[in-house]
This record gives structure tokens, C-alpha cells and sequence, in this order.
């Protein structure tokens, strides 16, 4: 399921430093039995937003429902490995939930190439994300972006990666008007809704000198871990350089329905050291792309001492919508993710 430049314009301006830390008043909850993230909490989200009642969640949106990202800010910048809990509480059809798209740096290459360029000229990325289909189906998805490589006599050759897992489960070749040429792999994964998960993306290098991606996902509540993906990406001497993640309606028949993420813990371990390092805050944008989005309806997003949250709907005039974008505190709890 392509989506329409969602983050190429935001992941650029995630803010070097922070301003003053503000929570949000919408983000009132219930505490937990332990006080920690996650855990045993549940949010009562009619208190973020008023829950659409049935002849709205009946009614067919002429557009998607709010579009939210957001940008854990941290002091480093480069990093082979990014970590992050999270829950989702809201999932109807026509649901994307990203929890992580990363940049890469490619200045390691410049050696070669004076320049690394998607075909429409942007930066190279990847994301990783949860999506459920028109039937209902809830499936995983992963992509990396095909990377055009100028070299210094203006010769363009292109990269493209190779899906090493799920084994036999080959990615697709894509071209997007609104996104470029990459390769993806999506498949059904039947995760369970409201439950605390950890995903953790490490970087490493393959035999062939090339850099690998590697996906897992841990079931907090069980302690039951899952390998989902392994991407080759085709490139030398790159590294994860910056981070975003979004909630998205992809279809309008379902914008009424509410979406919600929850996260915390959010950590990436530094290039040079090999320390894992706390996110220090998270800003939110709305509809942002290179074009601004229309779409219309009711979002609310915080932080407050069990995660940052977002909640968003279609449906017009459920709550009122938070006055800044950030930066918000990011709750952590753990030092070293596994």
C-alpha cells in the first residue's frame, strides 16, 4: 500500500535543539499499578477525544482523516540500531501505524559518488509499519528506497535491496508517482491490538561489505520475540542518520474510525560509542508533506509519565486539538533494549 509523501518534507527539520518542555492538558489518564510506562496501564482515550458514535463511524469520509507524525529528537545524529515501545489501541481497516522511518547518511560513499539520491531526488529511507488492509486483514510492511549513485563523470547507476527475510517471500519492485522506486515486502502478521510491543531495527554489515537492516519484534506482555524482516540494502558505508514515525488513514471509506498510538522508550545506540541513548523529547506535525494535506477531521497528541500518544479521526469537532507541536518529554524505562 503506497503512501503519498508523507514524511520527505518533515524528516528533514527535526529541530537540532529544544525548547522548553510542555505536556499537553488533553493528555489526562488513568495511573498504572506501577507507575512505569506501558506496563499494566491502560489510557482512557475519552479523555484525549469523544469516541465517534455509530451514524458517524458509518459515514464514508471524502477524505482521509488526519495525517500525525513525530520526530524523536536526539543529541546524537548518526546510529546503527534504533529502538522504541509501543501500543495500538486503535486499528480499524484502512489503518497505517509507522513506528519508525529512517534516513541514511551516505557521506561514506561520496568517496565514489558525489551524490545518493532517490530518483526524485531526496534522501535515502526506509520504513517499517503495521497496516490493515480493506478486509481487514493486519499485515507487516517494510521498504527501502532505491538509491540512484552519481559519480564524479556523471554516471547514474542504481542500487536496489534485496529482501534476505522472510525467506522465499521475494519484495516487490514499486514505482510511486508520488514516492519514487523501491523495494517492498508486506505480508499478513496477526498482532494483537492494545498489547505493549518493542521493535528493534539493527544495522550490520554482510559479508559482501554491504549494510544489512534487520527487524524484530518483541511481545512485551509475553516475552515472545519474532524476527520479521532482513533487508540487504546494496549500499557501503552508510548508517541511520534520522528517525520519524506517523499515524495514516489510507482509505477514505474508514476515515470516521479512530486510530491511536502510544509509545515510549524510544532509544538509538550511536554510531562512534556503541552506547544506546534515550530520545530526549518528540515533536508532532500535522498533514505535513511536501504539499500540505486537507485532510479534515479531529486529532489530539501529548506526552505525559506513561508515553507519548496520538489519537486521530475523520470525524470533525471530537475534541480540541493541542496549541504546539513540541517538544514533548519521551518517558523512559530501560536501559539497553533486547
Amino acid at each position: 500500500m503506497n503512501q503519498k509523501n508523507r514524511f520527505r518534507k518533515g524528516i528533514t527539520f527535526i529541530l537540532s535543539g529544544l525548547l522548553a518542555v510542555t505536556t499537553n492538558a488533553g493528555c489526562l489518564s488513568r495511573k498504572s499499578s506501577d507507575g512505569s510506562a506501558g506496563s499494566s496501564f491502560r489510557r482512557d482515550w475519552s479523555l484525549a477525544m469523544k469516541m465517534p458514535d455509530e451514524k458517524q463511524l458509518a459515514e464514508a469520509g471524502r477524505f482521509r482523516s488526519p495525517y500525525i507524525a513525530f520526530f524523536p529528537q536526539y543529541e546524537e545524529s548518526l546510529f546503527t540500531a534504533v529502538s522504541m515501545d509501543f501500543r495500538m489501541s486503535h486499528d480499524p481497516a484502512g489503518t497505517y501505524i509507522c513506528p519508525i522511518v529512517w534516513s541514511l547518511n551516505t557521506e561514506g560513499m561520496h568517496p565514489s559518488y558525489k551524490e545518493i539520491r532517490t530518483d526524485y531526488g531526496q534522501e535515502l529511507s526506509g520504513y517499517f509499519g503495521f497496516q490493515v488492509l480493506d478486509d481487514g486483514t493486519k499485515a507487516v510492511i517494510m521498504t527501502l528506497w532505491n538509491a540512484f549513485c552519481e559519480d564524479y563523470e556523471g554516471n547514474v547507476s542504481m542500487i536496489k535491496a534485496k529482501v534476505l527475510y522472510p525467506e522465499g517471500r521475494e519484495g516487490k519492485e514499486l514505482t510511486d508517482t508520488g514516492e519514487g522506486s523501491f523495494v517492498q515486502c508486506i505480508y499478513p502478521y496477526d498482532w494483537q491490538t492494545d498489547t505493549d510491543y518493542r521493535f528493534l531495527l539493527e544495522q550490520s554489515t554482510g559479508e559482501s561489505g554491504t549494510e544489512l537492516y534487520n527487524l524484530t519484534l518483541l511481545n512485551i506482555e509475553e516475552n515472545e520475540k519474532i524476527r520479521l524482516f532482513c533487508f540487504d540494502s546494496g549500499l557501503e558505508q552508510v548508517c541511520i542518520q534520522s528517525v520519524c514515525g506517523f499515524v495514516e488513514n489510507f482509505e477514505p471509506r474508514f476515515a470516521s474510525w479512530p486510530r491511536s498510538l502510544e509509545f515510549w522508550n524510544a532509544k538509538a545506540r550511536e554510531k562512534d560509542s556503541g552506547q544506546w541513548r534515550n530520545a530526549e523529547a518528540v515533536n508532532y506535525t500535522v498533514n505535513a508533506s511536501e504539499g500540505d494535506l486537507e485532510y479534515e477531521g479531529s486529532w489530539n497528541y501529548g506526552s505525559d509519565e506513561h508515553g507519548c500518544w496520538i489519537i486521530t479521526s475523520g470525524t470533525e469537532g471530537l475534541c480540541t486539538p493541542p496549541d504546539n507541536t513540541g517538544p514533548y518529554p519521551i518517558p523512559s524505562s530501560v536501559d539497553q533494549p533486547s
